[in-house]
């Protein structure tokens, strides 16, 4: 594909950085120990809910792919630097005022700076994103009822206004408070109100076959707004495996929680009974649904006996209609189970602005998928691209782009 013919290209998993004094500026006094912020210690970076540590990670964590340095970098990426530039200086000019037909910029300002990300997005040929919080993803560990849906409140007002300029291109998920059930439903229809286009709910809360999450799902279909799972968000062990092997073992893991969902989900008949519904899970790849429709669908005939509730469809016949997953590098397995689940389950995404995404190399990972499955038709590069998120995300209006780009590639061929 041409720098200027291309699908329109949709990302379904990045970020954004608030403001790092959001939730302690806008919480309620009393609400002080169910306040999110960070700090840095040495090369530490620290995470608090009140003064409860919650993460600790290096400073470097997001450092640039090469480890070399800024100019393997920015040579690995394709990125023009001009003669002048020194290699440790990245997208700067001498007042670190970024310069935007240079080199890439490894420091990733763009989550915090609107312009420095249009920039960004433009140089990695990605046309819009769904945007996920940063500080924000720890809500879920705000174990209070009152604290978690007021922190929810906070960061969906802040970043529906913060979008507000870029709507067309940044289109933020709404996060949907789930200690209680109530909660949920008043946040989801406050949200949707407002006009947002996503609902974020927490993984590991293992109860994901209960119908009291019946009004929350039947709400979201109706309204065609999709119920969205991001990585690590909810009550999860994140650092299950100390020692060897940990940082391999908990990254691979991450797709077990959406497992985890998907099969309550279906067993518990949530999504049998809310058809309309929509599930999409970001940043657990997307390989291994085939599989476990399949074993569902073996579970549900071998053990019929023991099944209940009883379902309409079989579980495979729900993932097909209902659940869908994002792919970023494993393009090969990926593409390999639309023939099981369909095309429609699968949503590109970059991960922007984390290290293990696909920034700013995501022209080279879309070119190497197509390279790599010359089986793909252009319908349906076109649908994984951004064809499936304009229809899974109405609200965003985002289709009229998408059929546009369609055509010239059509009529180019």
């Amino acid at each position: 594909m041409t720098e200027k013919l291309r699908p329109f290209v949709f990302s379904c998993d990045a970020h954004v950085a608030e403001p790092p004094d959001l939730f302690v500026s806008r919480m309620p006094a009393h609400l002080k120990d169910y306040v999110i912020h960070g700090e840095v210690q040495g090369d530490i970076r620290i995470t608090r809910i009140g003064e409860q540590v919650i993460l600790k990670i290096n400073t470097n964590f997001h450092t640039h792919k090469t480890g070399e340095g800024d100019a393997a970098f920015n040579a690995q990426s394709g990125a023009q630097t001009g003669a002048e530039k020194a290699p440790d200086r990245s997208c700067t000019d001498a007042a670190d005022n970024f310069v935007s037909d240079c080199a890439v910029d490894t420091k990733r300002r763009g989550a915090r700076d609107l312009d420095l990300r249009l920039a960004d997005m433009d140089r990695d040929g990605v046309d819009a994103e769904l945007v996920f919080p940063s500080l924000g993803l720890m809500l879920p560990r705000i174990a209070d009822r009152e604290g978690q849906r007021t922190a929810c409140q906070i960061w969906n007002d802040w970043a529906w206004d913060y979008c507000a300029p870029v709507r067309g291109r940044l289109i933020p998920a709404a996060m949907i408070p789930c200690i209680d059930f109530d909660d949920a439903l008043a946040e989801c229809e406050r949200a949707a109100a407002k006009g947002f286009a996503a609902f974020c709910l927490w993984e590991g809360l293992n109860n994901y076959n209960d119908p009291r999450w019946d009004p929350i799902f039947a709400l979201a279909g109706e309204l065609g707004i999709p119920l969205v799972f991001h990585t690590g968000v909810g009550n999860i062990n994140i650092r299950a495996l100390k020692g060897p092997g940990g940082a391999l073992f908990n990254y691979t893991r991450q797709m077990n929680d959406a497992v985890d969902v998907i099969t309550q989900l279906v067993a518990g008949g949530v999504l049998d009974r809310n058809p309309k519904a929509q599930i999409l899970f970001a940043e657990h790849s997307a390989g291994w649904l085939w599989g476990l429709a399949e074993r569902m669908d073996e579970v549900y005939n071998g053990h019929a006996p023991s099944i209940s509730p009883k379902l309409s469809r079989l579980p495979s016949q729900i993932v097909r209609d209902q659940v869908h997953c994002a792919l970023q590098n494993d393009g090969n397995s990926s593409m390999a189970i639309r023939k099981g689940v369909g095309i429609d389950a699968l949503l590109f995404a970059t991960d922007y602005p984390h290290a293990e995404g696909t920034f700013p190399f995501s022209k080279q990972v879309i070119d190497t998928l197509v390279a790599a499955n010359p089986d793909v038709s252009t319908d349906e590069l076109v649908a994984v691209l951004g064809g499936n998120a304009a229809k899974l995300f109405k609200r965003a209006n985002l289709q009229p782009q998408v059929d546009a780009r369609r055509a010239e590639l059509m009529a180019a061929a």
